[in-house]
């Protein structure tokens, strides 16, 4: 009888060990959706703040927004990053950099209110910007590419000046 209740500790131990060694390794796998936060405070330093992340998808970027408005390209279905603006910014500058000019990067910012920004490269140059007066809140941003399930890496740029 004893054996048995040796046996079956052992078991039982081994059983536990197996669900830590499991729950370890799930926490330590990054899903590819996962996207970066970050919060701003008037005259946050270094200004500009960045973040980089990988563009592109299968969901047009129109469709996310709610309007064809210039918005245009294809993202993830969930947004690159969730920016919380603690204070309401009379100019926030966003602009995407990638390294190849053949990218082709799109960006849509929703916020508060209704907010909806869209921006491509066809305006003044092949990086995406956006610069306007915000109002405190949370902001999601997408970065997409014009063509369907194009990656690529970038670097968002967010500062209260105008970047060039």
């Amino acid at each position: 009888m004893n054996v048995s209740k040796i046996g079956h500790s052992n078991i039982f131990n081994l059983g536990w060990g197996a669900l830590a060694g499991i729950a370890i390794t799930l926490t330590n796998v990054t899903p590819s959706f996962a996207q970066s936060t970050l919060n701003l405070g008037r005259n946050f330093r270094p200004d500009p703040a960045t973040l980089d992340g990988n563009a592109g998808g299968k969901v047009s970027i129109a469709s996310i927004a709610g309007i064809a408005d210039n918005c245009r390209g294809f993202a993830n279905a969930k947004p690159n990053h969730t920016i919380t603006l603690t204070e309401t910014f009379p100019l926030m500058d966003f602009l995407i950099y990638t390294g190849n000019i053949n990218d082709e990067p799109t960006m849509l910012v929703k916020g508060p209110n209704g907010i909806v920004i869209c921006a491509n490269g066809e305006a003044g140059g092949r990086n995406p910007q956006a610069s306007r007066r915000l109002p405190k809140g949370i902001y999601q941003v997408w970065v997409g590419s014009k063509n369907i399930n194009h990656s690529f890496d970038y670097t968002l740029s967010l500062s209260e000046i105008r970047q060039k």
